[in-house]
C-alpha cells in the first residue's frame, strides 16, 4: 500500500484540488482518494460535450452522487475549436486545452490552485499523448503518474476500496472513433455512440464502433463475436443509423487502434 500511501500524502499537500474527472477508472480513483484526504476541498469537474457517451455522463454523475462527492459538470462546445473538428493528430491537444481551460476558471471561483488529471504511469510512457501536452501547458498536476501508480495497480487499490469503477473498460471520448483527417460533426458521433448503444444495450461493454464513411466498423472483445454474428438486430439498427455496411474486425477491440 505504499504507493496510495504517497499519494495520500502528495494530495494533501495540495490543500486543496480541483480533479478532471471522466467517470474512468483512473480520475474514479484519484476523485475518491481526494476526497477522503480533503474532504469538501476536493472538487470534481466532469466536463460535458458531444464527444461524451450520454450513458457514460449518467454513470459518473451516479457514481459521485452515490459517494456525496462535490461536483461540477461543464458544458463545452469543442466544435469551437478548429483544431478539434479539424480532426488532426493533435486533436486531442486542443480538446484537453479547452477542458483545462474550462476547469481552470472552476477553480478559480472556488479559491483552488492545483487541478489534477488522471494520468497514470503507463500513460506517461506512451508515445501518442498529445493531450498531456497541454496539461503540461497549463499546470496541471499527475498525481498518479507522479507516485508511479500504474493502471493495473490503480484497479487493485480501487477495488480494495470499494470504487465502483474498478473493473470499466477503457472508453475514449466518441471522437477517437473517427480516423485522423476526416473531419468530426456532431452527427458522426452521434451516429458512433447510437450504434455502440446497439451493443451496450445488449450487455457487451468494451466494444468500439469506427466510423468510415458508409461503413461502420466494430471491435469487439472476442467473447463478443458469436452473439454479434448471431444477433441480426444489431446490423439493421446500425444500418439505420446511416450506414451501408456493417463489418466486424477480426483483430478484435485494440484500444487506439486509430493510431496505427
Amino acid at each position: 500500500m505504499e504507493k496510495l500511501e504517497n499519494l495520500k500524502k502528495t494530495i494533501a499537500s495540495y490543500g486543496k484540488l480541483c480533479v478532471a474527472y471522466s467517470g474512468g477508472v483512473d480520475s474514479s480513483f484519484l476523485v475518491h482518494v481526494a476526497w477522503q484526504v480533503l474532504g469538501n476541498n476536493a472538487l470534481a469537474v466532469l466536463i460535458d460535450s458531444p464527444a461524451l457517451a450520454r450513458r457514460d455522463k449518467a454513470a459518473a454523475l451516479d457514481a459521485l452522487d452515490a459517494l456525496g462527492i462535490p461536483y461540477e459538470v461543464v458544458e463545452e462546445n469543442p466544435f469551437e475549436s478548429a483544431g478539434f473538428a479539424e480532426n488532426s493528430r493533435m486533436r486531442c491537444y486542443f480538446c484537453k486545452k479547452g477542458n483545462y481551460t474550462l476547469i481552470a476558471e472552476v477553480a478559480r471561483r472556488h479559491g483552488i490552485t492545483h487541478i489534477a488529471d488522471g494520468q497514470n504511469a503507463d500513460d506517461a510512457r506512451s508515445p501518442h499523448r498529445p493531450g498531456m501536452k497541454a496539461g503540461q501547458e497549463l499546470g496541471v498536476v499527475s498525481p498518479l503518474a507522479g507516485c508511479g501508480l500504474t493502471k493495473e495497480e490503480i484497479r487493485t487499490y480501487s477495488r480494495r476500496l470499494g470504487i465502483t469503477a474498478w473493473d470499466k473498460p477503457a472508453n475514449a471520448c466518441l471522437s477517437s472513433r473517427i480516423p485522423y483527417g476526416t473531419r468530426i460533426t456532431e452527427e458522426r458521433l452521434a451516429a458512433v455512440e447510437a450504434a455502440e448503444e446497439s451493443l451496450r444495450r445488449r450487455g457487451m461493454e468494451g466494444c468500439r464502433v469506427r466510423w468510415h464513411g458508409n461503413i461502420a466498423r466494430i471491435e469487439a472483445p472476442r467473447k463478443y463475436f458469436d452473439e454479434i454474428l448471431r444477433t441480426q438486430e444489431i446490423a439493421g439498427e446500425i444500418k439505420s443509423l446511416g450506414f451501408t455496411y456493417i463489418t466486424l474486425d477480426l483483430e478484435g477491440f485494440r484500444s487506439g487502434s486509430m493510431n496505427e
